[in-house]
């Protein structure tokens, strides 16, 4: 299991800590590379800069607390580009919110509106005019009685060094998803806005550092409040070179999976799945396999899943070396579904309600063609056809070749018969058919892919030989 970690001793700890119902201790760090990777990041839109400052004086003074959260501090702990900008605002209701939000929106330039969005979860968003007409979603903690972990209440642990007036939000993000996420930044007022005061309940930033993907708390409960964490849990882990998942999640992620994952609405897990090959396609069917999903995910594969999943990452891994680069959508979503026959691919496409399914359709059908040249009745002409129909002829030709690699097939080149083609001229076409009033029907088309068979061989070289052929089907 090369892709899974052993709990390290501070892992072992933490887990002992929760399961003796002790509380956690949950220190406030300060971390002076923190501090200089936010002042670089704010440095770039100064704009967001003053809304944090205004932010920590307009919270605090209502009677609340402000936090940034989310991806924006968690990529900057990664050391990479910041993400979209999440706050999380305690001690304040969510309509109270809402009135400070419009107070500072008359005062501060650059702030167009504020719009309360979110049907299961509101929140704020704060429509800005830099950084392409952004928004920056503000919402209220979450006060379920869930508490954080290692505490009976999550109100009044004993002994705990959580500051008072942060437990709200460790609170919040005892129920977030993975310690990455669970990062907390403290915008504090008065002070420059990256002397701020970060929180690490989770030990999110010894998982950076340890390349691991864990669940907050117990992976089990996670699962259960969201089942689409099991494919985020995958998607996070190939969106970073070298990360593992860690022992305990991907137990629950096995154990849990195929009862959980069928009930996960069918847009939400194709996007999931769809970033995660995006960023590692053979990674995430290597992991999709592994944890037994893959046949949760494509029971049209039948009982083979596990052969099916071997020869989908072998042409995952030959299509980077042939493009010399990530394959786009159409083209990972092709091959995912390249094992089946072309209507169940179409069928399942549609099951999973995967994006681009014109593209995906394209690529299908041009692939079965190229697979099955003895269904065809004229095989130049229609292979010619298929590849002038899909928009990646280059990406469709290099699937093929995967095809035929994995299952040990010689591939024709088709490039070098593309270049034949092209020096070969169309002798009729549709509208020569219109204006010598052809009748409408399947004949029409039938004429068309004659001529052209006749063309590629050689049999046809002018155009009035051309003529006589179609007049011959007429």
């Amino acid at each position: 299991m090369g892709h899974i970690t052993r709990p390290n001793r501070a892992d072992r700890m933490r887990a002992k800590t929760s399961k003796s119902g002790a509380s956690l201790p949950v220190p406030a760090l300060s971390h002076p590379w923190l501090s200089e990777a936010l002042r670089r990041a704010l440095r770039r839109p100064p704009p967001l800069r003053r809304l944090f400052r205004d932010l920590a004086r307009e919270v605090p003074g209502a009677g609340g607390a402000i936090y940034l959260v989310g991806g924006y501090l968690r990529n900057i702990v990664e050391g990479r580009e910041p993400g979209d900008v999440d706050l999380l605002v305690t001690g304040l209701s969510y309509r109270r919110t809402g009135d400070v939000l419009r107070a500072l929106s008359v005062k501060v330039p650059g702030i167009r509106k504020i719009v309360a969005a979110g049907k299961h979860f509101p929140v704020h968003r704060i429509a800005v005019d830099w950084g392409g007409k952004e928004y920056i979603d503000v919402s209220n903690a979450r006060d379920d009685g869930h508490g954080w972990p290692g505490d009976g209440t999550g109100r009044d642990a004993p002994g705990s060094v959580v500051p008072a007036d942060d437990r709200e939000a460790v609170d919040d993000a005892s129920r977030r998803d993975f310690t990455i996420n669970a990062l907390l930044f403290r915008l504090v007022p008065g002070r420059s806005v990256e002397d701020g005061r970060l929180l690490d309940p989770f030990g999110g930033i010894d998982d950076v550092r340890g390349k691991r993907i864990r669940c907050v708390g117990e992976a089990a409960d996670r699962f259960r409040e969201d089942p689409l964490r099991i494919v985020r849990a995958i998607r996070l882990k190939n969106e970073r070179r070298g990360f593992v998942l860690h022992p305990a999640t991907a137990s629950a992620i096995r154990r849990l999976g195929p009862r959980l994952l069928p009930a996960v609405s069918q847009d939400r897990l194709s996007v999931e799945l769809v970033r995660s090959l995006s960023a590692d396609p053979a990674g995430t069917i290597d992991d999709l396999r592994r944890l037994g999903l893959l046949k949760v995910l494509l029971p049209e594969s039948g009982r083979h899943a596990n052969r099916t999943a071997g020869r989908i990452a072998r042409r995952y891994r030959f299509l980077r070396r042939s493009l010399g680069t990530s394959p786009p959508v159409h083209l990972l979503l092709g091959n995912l579904l390249a094992d089946l026959p072309l209507e169940a691919a179409m069928a399942t496409a549609r099951r999973l309600r995967l994006p681009d399914l014109r593209s995906v359709a394209s690529t299908l059908r041009c692939l079965h063609i190229l697979t099955h040249p003895e269904a065809l009745r004229f095989p130049r002409a229609e292979t010619e056809s298929a590849l002038l129909a899909t928009k990646d002829t280059r990406g469709c030709i290099a699937l093929y070749r995967a095809v035929q690699q994995t299952v040990k097939r010689p591939a024709k080149d088709l490039n070098r018969f593309i270049s034949k083609c092209n020096i070969k001229p169309f002798m009729i076409s549709g509208n020569w058919l219109d204006k010598n009033r052809f009748p409408e029907g399947p004949l029409r088309n039938e004429i068309l892919l004659r001529v052209r068979e006749e063309t590629l061989a050689g049999k046809v070289k002018r155009h009035i030989d051309a003529v006589r052929l179609a007049e011959s089907m007429r």
